[in-house]
């Protein structure tokens, strides 16, 4: 499961971002003030930090650029209301990933956290050794193995394919074409049928390791 960090100092703001990341699948952590989020960012160690401009007690940018300079890694979102271009040049100058500007789509917020997180997988896979061959992926089950040992219908089937490739709640709502409610439903049926409580989980079944 991701662990996100959520610095937001707007609690109604907050409570919503947090309680629609968590239907998604996250494990999230809130701070309210900067220096909060600086002690949660070295304690928790986020793989990803949503990260609002306007906090109480210093400037989102200032927040940003000492997570950089103690060697904070993980991708960093920022959800500002400050709409300029300048604004986003200096978030990005600063080592900010993506900038989405208030107000926003909740939808396309998941989709972007999602896509996010899995660049910085592909980003933080071991390259092979030099010289060393390397190790095919396995092939992941067929429809009709999904069918018959998990009892899973054609729709939760490419949901299933969907979750092995870390797609979000929101992500899988854009590819079939559905509401998020539904997606969402359709992936906790998912989880049921496959005997699992976590996202992460669906791909070791997946590629025959659960």
């Amino acid at each position: 499961m991701s662990r996100i960090l959520l610095v937001e100092d707007s609690p109604d703001l907050a409570e919503g971002l947090q309680r629609n990341l968590e239907m998604d699948g996250y494990e999230v952590s809130l701070a309210m003030k900067g220096a909060h989020a600086l002690a949660l960012a070295t304690s928790d160690k986020p793989d990803l930090i949503v990260l609002d401009l306007g906090l109480p007690d210093r400037d989102g940018y200032s927040v940003l650029e000492e997570l950089r300079t103690r060697g904070a890694t993980c991708p960093v979102l920022i959800l500002s209301a400050r709409s300029l271009e300048a604004d986003k040049l200096q978030g990005f100058r600063l080592g900010a990933d993506d900038y989405v500007t208030k107000p926003f789509s909740v939808m396309e917020l998941l989709a972007r956290i999602s896509a996010l997180l899995r660049r910085a997988r592909a980003a933080a896979a071991p390259a092979p050794a030099p010289g060393a061959a390397e190790v095919p992926k396995p092939a992941p089950l067929a429809d009709e193995a999904l069918r018959e040992r998990f009892g899973l219908t054609a729709r939760q089937i490419a949901v299933t394919r969907l979750l092995g490739e870390g797609y979000s709640n929101a992500e899988i709502a854009k590819q079939l074409s559905v509401s998020y409610f539904t997606a969402r439903n359709h992936v906790e049926q998912v989880l049921s049928k496959l005997g699992v409580s976590t996202r992460a989980a669906v791909g070791s079944i997946l590629y025959g390791q659960g």
